[in-house]
């Protein structure tokens, strides 16, 4: 099961927001070290109309999938109306900036390797 931590636990893992990924619908996703060297990324998640017991659930669900193919959820935080979630870092980004490139992005991928990656994203989901 993924661990809870506080938002100043949350402040300190990010170096007070330092380093920030990338920003989406819903949330902005930092940089991250927890106190054992395990580099991560933190979702900081934006105002959610969903309940408190919705989040928790979501939190159970996605803390109990283990698979190689699929981003470990290591940890969250829900603090009254701040919550985060903590992930094991991907170096090499987001998938979707692969899937669909914005304008002017140089990422290209290989038919061969499209098919590796899909062959994984279904073997993640099955």
């Amino acid at each position: 099961m993924p661990i809870r931590y506080t938002y100043s636990h949350i402040k300190k893992i990010t170096n007070g927001f330092n380093d920030k990924l990338g920003e989406g619908g819903f949330g902005t996703v930092y940089k991250g070290k927890l106190r054992s060297g395990l580099v991560v990324a933190v979702k900081v998640l934006g105002n959610s109309n969903a309940s408190s017991h919705d989040f928790i659930n979501e939190v159970g669900t996605i803390g109990r999938i283990h698979h190689v193919n699929i981003v470990k959820l290591v940890g969250f935080c829900f603090e009254n109306r701040k919550r985060a979630l903590i992930y094991e870092f991907m170096p090499n980004g987001s998938l979707d900036k692969y899937i669909f490139p914005e304008a002017g992005d140089t990422i290209t991928l290989r038919s061969d390797k499209i098919y590796d990656i899909s062959y994984k994203v279904a073997c993640g989901i099955c």
